[in-house]
């Protein structure tokens, strides 16, 4: 039943986590892709010991990028469905799975997974991820939980009303943008709850780049 779908993990230095995300990912789940963004450490090294594609960027091309290079493998490879994921371990598979298995029941357009339980986040990003929310509302009239969740799945049908033009610094944007043009393309958007981890550590974007990032959703919005 999942194998209209491709699963992508991003991998950058990430030789503690990946072994255990992938082990827990292949249970599920046929194809998976790993899209590295030159890693230095021993991460790819430990791709290939398991029966998964795999891409190791020649430089650091940033999340956005990273995705794209997803999408555009699952297209060639006629995919239906692409699920996005990160590699380090912060997102659990079975989050995963009933994402993957809500959009292919329902033949959806987007799934977006949201942390049900923000108590379990530190400070930044509990904060973080409540005020993009409810900007995000005041905007677009749409509530989402949690615009900028890494662990999404969609319809490859869908890219020209999701397709995202995020990249360098505003390269963690890419999940937002995604999110925008969905809403604003009209797209039927379905949340699921995923587990929220308390060892989930910041990263990402620092406050100036959420302060960018409300500015980005904005321009979206209107233009």
């Amino acid at each position: 039943m999942l194998d209209k779908i491709l699963v992508v993990i991003f991998t950058y230095n990430e030789e503690d986590k990946i072994s255990l995300v992938l082990q827990k990912v292949c249970e599920r789940f046929k194809n998976v892709l790993v899209v590295d963004n030159n890693s230095t450490d021993k991460t790819i090294e430990i791709v290939k010991k398991f029966s998964v594609y795999y891409v190791k960027h020649k430089y650091n091309l940033g999340k956005s990028n990273s995705m794209k290079t997803g999408l555009n493998f699952a297209e060639l490879n006629h995919f239906k469905y692409v699920a996005f994921m990160d590699g380090d371990d912060q997102h659990k598979a079975f989050d995963l799975e009933n994402i993957c298995q809500k959009i292919y029941k329902d033949n959806g357009q987007l799934v977006i997974g949201y942390r049900k339980n923000l108590n379990n986040l530190n400070f930044k990003k509990k904060i973080g991820t409540i005020v993009l929310s409810k900007f995000f509302y005041l905007l677009y009239k749409k509530k989402i939980f949690d615009i900028q969740s890494g662990l999404r799945a969609f319809n490859i049908f869908e890219k020209k009303n999701i397709y995202w033009e995020s990249t360098g610094m505003r390269h963690y944007f890419a999940d937002a943008e995604i999110t925008c043009n969905a809403v604003k393309n009209g797209c039927k958007i379905e949340q699921v709850p995923i587990e929220t981890l308390s060892s989930e550590k910041y990263k990402g974007m620092n406050i100036l780049q959420g302060l960018y990032l409300m500015l980005m959703i904005f321009i979206w919005r209107f233009f």
